[in-house]
């Protein structure tokens, strides 16, 4: 059997809260996430079959994603037709409908696509879309309620006084920037954390959903969220920390004295806001926590060589103890294989 190429590692190690929250809940989910690469040779088949699910989302991954398609296609188009749509509601309202019968037009089409793909055609699978839900045999009909909680995030939005807000900005603000995830510039989302010490050659890449430059100095974040509301979270998240480094670290500086910089993530299903003005401690607390994740992380390469990034056997990558997070991973088919 001939397999596609496999991708070339080639990259150093990189760092993100995400990353670093797979490794401390599922090793070995954690491995298979992000070192397929490293089975080809001693386990061709296993490698292809990884990769397969690698690129698979649920459903309700796919509803986070697709609310952040459509709000970010939303705001742009209000950036454009702002004028007129103030002087014109009823051209508002089609266009913004027309913006969710496009959405949903993606989501059946690429829910039909998944639902008939042959996911045991590895050869052919390397970078197809799916669902984890069609992989796995699940009888899962709830599309139109995907669809709708697409919808209802942008509705969320709209009659937010945060629309508002984004509003005035985009009239009155320097500088407003609106992430496009569809088609994400990697370069712009690059923090320069090679210029704090013992990280030279780590990679840490974050751009917020939303940010306005309201002078030099003065910055505003926001970053929406389509999931569960996190009941426990603190009033300024490590997420919200990395985005105020990242435009700290662009001017130079690890150091708050002067700037201002306030950010919140906004949860679309109730709009609560959760966030504030950062202080000198988020940033030094963020600092040292990426540098204590990526010291965790190099336990499990080999030689600790954060630049070649070469993992350690697989099975040194313990599995969860939570059998239940084991019911619903997409890489259960493959991990169980791998003993």
């Amino acid at each position: 059997m001939s397999y596609a190429p496999s991708p070339n590692n080639g990259k150093s190690l990189a760092w993100s809260n995400t990353r670093i929250t797979l490794l401390e809940r599922c090793e070995r989910k954690y491995y298979f996430n992000y070192y397929p690469f490293a089975l080809k040779v001693p386990h061709p088949e296993l490698w292809a079959e990884t990769l397969v699910l690698k690129g698979l989302k649920s459903i309700e991954m796919r509803v986070g994603e697709k609310s952040h398609y459509l709000l970010s296609d939303y705001l742009h188009l209000l950036k454009t037709h702002i004028q007129e749509w103030n002087n014109a509601s009823s051209l508002r309202d089609t266009q913004v409908q027309d913006l969710k019968e496009q959405i949903k037009a993606e989501m059946e089409t690429e829910f039909m696509f998944s639902k008939t793909r042959d996911y045991q055609d590895y050869e052919h699978s390397f970078g197809k879309f799916g669902l984890s839900e069609h992989f796995y045999g699940e009888d899962y009909q709830a599309l139109p309620v995907a669809i709708e909680k697409v919808w209802g995030n942008l509705d969320h939005f709209i009659a937010s006084k945060w629309e508002e807000k984004v509003q005035e900005y985009f009239v009155s603000a320097p500088i407003v920037y609106v992430e496009r995830p569809r088609v994400p510039n990697f370069e712009a989302m690059k923090v320069a954390i090679s210029r704090l010490p013992g990280l030279e050659d780590v990679s840490v890449l974050a751009s917020p959903d939303f940010w306005v430059s309201l002078s030099d100095t003065s910055y505003l974040i926001l970053d929406w969220k389509s999931g569960k509301e996190d009941v426990l979270q603190n009033n300024i998240s490590n997420q919200l920390r990395v985005y105020a480094l990242k435009m700290l670290l662009k001017k130079g500086l690890t150091s708050l004295e002067g700037m201002h910089i306030e950010a919140y993530e906004i949860y679309l299903k109730n709009m609560n806001a959760y966030g504030g003005v950062l202080t000198q401690n988020d940033i030094t607390t963020i600092i040292t926590k990426i540098w204590n994740d990526v010291n965790e992380m190099k336990q499990f390469l080999k030689d600790q060589n954060v630049k070649e990034n070469i993992p350690l056997d697989p099975f040194i990558f313990r599995k969860t103890s939570n059998t239940k997070k084991c019911e619903t991973c997409t890489f259960r088919k493959v991990c169980a294989k791998l003993t």
